[in-house]
């Protein structure tokens, strides 16, 4: 809004974030989600940590 409102941005989205839940089903159904669509903070370092879930 700040950014809009003050003429360095022309338009601004806010959209409703995708909840575990949600995220789950998404997978377990087989479906997939637009590119970007699961970003998640912070972002742990490649290859701390692997582990299997199974």
């Amino acid at each position: 809004k700040r950014r809009v409102d003050s003429g360095e941005m022309a338009v601004a989205f806010a959209l409703y974030p995708v909840s575990l839940e949600q995220l789950i089903n998404i997978a377990d159904t087989g479906n997939i989600m637009p590119p970007k669509t699961t970003w998640f903070e912070p972002k742990l370092r490649s290859g701390i940590v692997v582990h299997s879930l199974e």
